[in-house]
């Protein structure tokens, strides 16, 4: 009788790089550094959006003291008084509601 070839499953493919120590060192290896790589690539990332987004808030501040500063300059142009004085001084215009000067006179008793 002939006696049949068995093969051992150390000899088939892939099945025989497992039993190899180096291949799972260079396999966790390549996982660390890809896990390291891909943490860095996120870090920078969030490091990139939240100088984006502090700059956006300085902006947002800047806008709110200059619309601030043009509210109270608009409540100071739009004084009765204000407007007066521009209208006289700058444009030579008259008040055209008539302001009569009076002097009043009190006798004194004796």
């Amino acid at each position: 009788m002939k006696r049949s070839i068995i093969h051992s499953h150390k000899s088939t493919g892939i099945i025989r790089w497992l039993d190899k120590p180096i291949f799972f060192s260079v396999l966790i290896f390549l996982i660390i550094v890809a896990n390291l790589v891909a943490y860095m690539y996120v870090r920078n990332g969030l490091n990139s959006i939240s100088t984006r987004n502090l700059a956006l808030r300085n902006e947002c501040l800047k806008k709110q003291q200059e619309n601030i500063y043009l509210k109270n300059e608009v409540i100071d142009l739009s004084k009765p008084g204000h407007i007066q004085s521009i209208a006289r001084e700058q444009l030579g215009m008259v008040n055209s509601i008539p302001q009569a000067e009076a002097i009043i006179v009190r006798k004194r008793e004796q």
